[in-house]
């Protein structure tokens, strides 16, 4: 068995995070752990702009971003999708997904946001095989 000592090295679990997305949300999932450890924040005078409603959605989604980099790090690849893309709309029809919920999507598995971060941690955690004792 050529795999014997050998550390196998497993990829990240891709996490599709499926919604409307505000418009200020175009930084990559990846760097906003980078920003955010650098002080970096949106400039306010480009949010100020914006309704209170989306400004709450973008903080929503930025705290979910931190959470799954927190909780599961370098295990995860997050991509978001927005609805409005073919992908958005394919997953949007097969797990049922409304135009104002936010879901994640992985291992062909679905929980939306509204469920709590308990939930999406269970998936996740089930989905890399983690215990769940454990986490």
């Amino acid at each position: 068995m050529a795999t014997l000592g050998r550390k196998s090295r497993r990829r990240p679990l891709r996490v599709e995070i499926v919604g409307l997305f505000p418009l200020i949300y175009k930084m990559c999932p990846r760097g906003m752990g980078w920003g955010a450890g650098c002080g970096l924040e949106w400039p306010a005078d480009q949010t100020q702009d914006y309704p209170p409603e989306e400004q709450a959605r973008q903080r929503q989604l930025e705290s979910l971003v931190a959470h799954l980099a927190a909780r599961f790090g370098w295990r995860l690849q997050v991509v978001t999708v927005p609805l409005t893309s073919l992908r958005g709309m394919w997953l949007a029809t097969r797990y049922g997904i409304g135009t104002g919920q936010v879901a994640l999507v992985a291992a062909g598995r679905c929980v939306r946001l509204d469920e709590g971060y308990e939930a999406i941690d269970r998936l996740l955690a089930s989905c890399l095989g983690e215990d769940q004792a454990a986490g």
